[in-house]
């Protein structure tokens, strides 16, 4: 019984092997690669945060996935989070053959939170209508440019949340525009 499995997976190997090596791994591999690496620094979507991006071909969409982490001496707890982020470069130019300045980047982002401190739903300890919002999950506005040299980029990221304007507009006398607002810089490395 056990031969028979045995030669059934060596029989499949060999076939997946042999297919293989007609296709392309390199083409594939290139085509998944993220376009590039980042490590950013606060930006609401961790204290700390480093992921991978893609850019679309026309250069114009953007989009990346980040890991976020506030560390325990900023919080009760560390904060870990992950990010989606989308943005639109509305105005690029190349100033000379290696310098790149995206002057306009118009951004949304999704972040979640994980802990038992968050929550998507309501927890039954909780009144209803104690928190009218899901602590687990922000949503967030972002408005940058980035400054590419060769490979390397440095941005930064002016944004809010959407928890942050709503208790603006409902409590506009006790809380400032300013303080709605809050900035992320960050590092980038192109790998295409």
């Amino acid at each position: 019984m056990h031969k028979t499995y045995l030669i059934t997976l060596s029989l499949l190997c060999t076939s997946l092997l042999s297919s293989a090596q007609s296709f392309s791994t390199d083409s594939l591999l290139k085509k998944i690669m993220p376009n590039n690496v980042k490590l950013q620094y606060a930006g609401n979507i961790g204290m700390f945060s480093t992921g991978f991006g893609y850019v679309s071909p026309n250069k114009r969409w953007m989009g990346d996935f980040m890991y976020g982490l506030v560390p325990s001496s900023y919080a009760k707890d560390p904060i870990h989070s992950l990010t989606l982020k989308g943005k639109y470069v509305s105005l690029n130019r190349d100033y000379i053959q290696s310098l790149q300045v995206s002057w306009l980047q118009l951004g949304l982002w999704f972040n979640y939170s994980f802990g038992d401190q968050y929550f998507l739903g309501l927890p039954s300890y909780y009144d209803p209508g104690y928190y009218y919002f899901p602590t687990a999950l922000n949503i967030g506005l972002t408005l940058g440019s980035e400054v590419r040299y060769k490979k390397w980029g440095l941005y930064y990221e002016l944004g809010t949340t959407e928890k942050r304007m709503i208790n603006y507009v409902k409590n506009s006398g006790s809380i400032n525009f300013s303080e709605i607002w809050n900035i992320g810089i960050g590092l980038v490395y192109h790998l295409k």
